[in-house]
């Protein structure tokens, strides 16, 4: 049985791309004939240690700890529709182990995911998106990561509304504790501390 989203492809061929470009169209933003239009997941880790806020795809960039090719602005003509967010989060490591040696545990809350029964600070945590400083998501609680028991979608969260971050603009993704006194394990002084690491998904212009 192939999956129903393969069906629905098969059984209309060419409905979802044209559907997103009219959806880019319809966003004024310029379209690239020669571009292809793919499935794509851009991430970007920053570390949270000692930390009350931290901005993911957007400020240091550092290639090794993204997807995204040289800056976090990218191609004009590079639209990125996103349907979906993963979150993961590392503690006590030195180095960020993004090339899966030492996989990063999906979402923030589940307890499948911690080895203590305080899941402070990620339970007190929330998540905020903004996309050239207009706030299109707003303290999303990052329990919302851990709504869901199924191995394959934990630490996902799929949007109601989908983000449009259409290329040469300025996406700003904010995780915050709901108070500056809780922050992110580790400190300054340690040789670990704590990262987060955020997957966007969607339909991209490429």
């Amino acid at each position: 049985m192939l999956p129903l989203q393969i069906q629905k492809r098969l059984a209309s061929p060419g409905k979802l791309e044209n559907e997103f470009l009219n959806y880019l169209r319809k966003a004024n933003a310029p379209i690239d004939q020669s571009k292809t239009i793919a499935y794509n997941v851009l991430y970007d880790t920053k570390e949270t240690t000692g930390e009350s806020t931290v901005d993911l795809f957007t400020g240091s960039f550092n290639q090794a700890l993204t997807n995204i090719e040289g800056s976090y602005i990218r191609p004009a003509s590079e639209h990125f529709l996103i349907y979906g967010i993963r979150g993961y989060y590392q503690e006590n490591i030195a180095i960020p182990l993004t090339n899966n040696a030492l996989p990063m545990n999906r979402g923030f809350t589940n307890l499948l995911n911690f080895n203590e029964t305080n899941q402070q600070p990620y339970a007190n945590s929330q998540l905020s998106i903004q996309v050239n400083s207009v706030r299109l998501n707003k303290y999303l609680p990052l329990t919302e990561f851990d709504n869901t028991e199924t191995a394959g979608n934990r630490g996902t969260m799929y949007l109601d509304q989908p983000i449009l971050w259409q290329g040469q603009t300025e996406l700003k993704a904010t995780i915050e504790t709901n108070d500056p006194s809780i922050v992110f394990p580790g400190s300054a002084s340690d040789d670990v501390g704590s990262f987060i690491r955020l997957d966007l998904f969607g339909l991209a212009l490429i």
